[in-house]
């Protein structure tokens, strides 16, 4: 039986490559926008939203491939044609990306110019940033933001859907783009190809081998991330605290997958997503451990990242490698990253809520853009304003992971009938949507409406598709 070999002793200068890298990680930390967490709405809040959806070919009812002359680098292709000003993104000779620019009418009715660039974003007054990529599923991601407006963030994600329309239109193609949190229009993972590129190749290939649902994470999941920017570590902790523990909520009130496998509407679990993120890979997922210590901090969350493996790390000419078994400790040691690098080593993770440059909430499904609007409306209400945010953490009776793990729990096998945190789910409900319409414009409230009309009647959005699928069946 062959030994494992030994771990090479980390020498003078690796030691000294790697504080320089992790005071980078920790600057980035420390420097997020000053912008969301401690100011009114009046003041100003920075928000973005990172929409992602599987696009369908509704003339043979199956998902749209990335490559052939019809698939989703072609559209891609034609749509950079329309756009001024744009750059397109490569990953391994493949077009994964792009920028340009798109017009909306603003509230005012004055034509907004909205540039798309992955690089650069501007805040109050500044052009806002739409950006669209893809999943490793060929999953079509358009951000919109930073921006302290989530009405204009729902125009960039209109106008930017319209663009895509016009673009498959003019390519003689019907796609649509599903706003649901799963394919629904497949039955095993293995339907969907993934993008050629090298970091799907090796993350398909690690987390293949650590949970049973890593697949149908990579190539059939499509998600509504809210990002906040945040100011103080004191600030950001608190926040980041609150957001881990009502991630099962969020998750709830968002559920949105009608078919999981070909299960239909009816046979789909509750809260699928919680299932499968559970399966995916528990040392980069779930809730970051220590998140409910007191002595949380900056230093505690690198602390975790440190022991993780990054499955691929790039190097300073763009190029991917496997980063084999070492850990993001034992990288760090290798060269002095850049700030792009180091920025990058965040995403390796997918805890529930993430640090980073921003917090980003990552557990909600796709919405439909007004929805995802609307639900970013919601959650940027919550944590804008401070004191209400302390309010409704002091009611919460939550001190572990494992608190959140049993809410995710009960969540599923009540829904609306569930108590978490020692708080009947209507009750915490009613509470933060009080908070939210309080603090948001009133344009941002009418957002809020969008989502809430389901919550109100104690629906989620993914209700719909089971009324629709007893419709059916029954002949209505």
């Amino acid at each position: 039986m062959e030994m494992e070999q030994p771990r090479p002793q980390a020498t003078d200068e690796s030691r000294a490559t790697y504080l320089k890298n992790y005071e980078k990680l920790h600057a980035i930390l420390s420097g997020g926008r000053q912008a969301t967490m401690g100011m009114t709405a009046e003041q100003g809040s920075v928000v973005t939203v990172r929409l992602s959806r599987i696009l369908k070919d509704s003339d043979t009812d199956t998902t749209v491939p990335f490559e052939g002359p019809a698939g989703i680098e072609a559209l891609l292709a034609r749509l950079s044609d329309s756009w001024r000003s744009h750059i397109r993104v490569f990953e391994d000779g493949h077009l994964v990306g792009l920028t340009g620019a798109v017009s909306f009418t603003g509230e005012r009715g004055a034509a907004v110019s909205v540039p798309m660039s992955h690089i650069a974003y501007a805040l109050d007054g500044g052009a806002l940033v739409v950006c669209i990529s893809l999943g490793p599923g060929g999953q079509v991601i358009v951000t919109v933001g930073p921006s302290n407006s989530v009405s204009h963030i729902a125009k960039g994600l209109e106008a930017a859907d319209r663009a895509l329309h016009v673009a498959a239109h003019s390519m003689g193609c019907n796609y649509e783009l599903l706003s649901e949190g799963y394919n629904p229009l497949v039955s095993s993972p293995l339907d969907v190809a993934l993008v050629p590129c090298t970091k799907n190749t090796l993350s398909n290939a690690h987390l293949g081998q650590c949970g049973r649902f890593a697949r149908d994470y990579m190539r059939c999941m499509a998600s509504t991330e809210v990002i906040l920017g945040y100011g103080n570590e004191r600030e950001a902790i608190g926040a980041f605290r609150l957001a881990s523990a009502l991630s099962p909520l969020f998750m709830f009130l968002t559920d949105n997958i009608r078919s999981f496998r070909g299960s239909g509407a009816r046979r789909c679990p509750r809260m699928c997503r919680s299932l499968i993120m559970g399966e995916v890979d528990p040392t980069r997922s779930g809730i970051v451990p220590g998140t409910f210590d007191r002595q949380m901090s900056f230093d505690r969350y690198i602390e975790w990242l440190m022991d993780i493996q990054p499955i691929y790390v790039t190097d300073a000419l763009g190029t991917t490698t496997s980063s084999g078994k070492r850990t993001l400790k034992e990288v760090l040691g290798d060269r002095v990253l850049s700030e792009s690098e180091i920025l990058s080593l965040f995403d390796c993770v997918l805890p529930n809520v993430r640090l980073g440059k921003d917090m980003e909430l990552l557990q909600a499904d796709a919405l439909r853009p007004t929805q995802a609007a609307g639900y970013a409306a919601f959650v940027k209400g919550i944590f804008v304003n401070p004191l209400g945010r302390d309010s409704i953490w002091s009611t919460l009776s939550v001190g572990s992971e494992a608190d959140v793990q049993a809410a995710t729990v009960e969540l599923r096998r009540k829904g609306w009938d569930a108590t978490i945190y020692g708080i009947g789910v209507t009750d915490l409900v009613s509470r933060l949507l009080a908070l939210a319409l309080q603090s948001v414009s009133d344009e941002e409230r009418s957002l809020i409406e969008n989502v809430a009309e389901f919550w109100e009647v104690h629906m989620v959005p993914r209700d719909a598709f089971v009324i629709q699928e007893i419709k059916r069946e029954r002949g209505w």
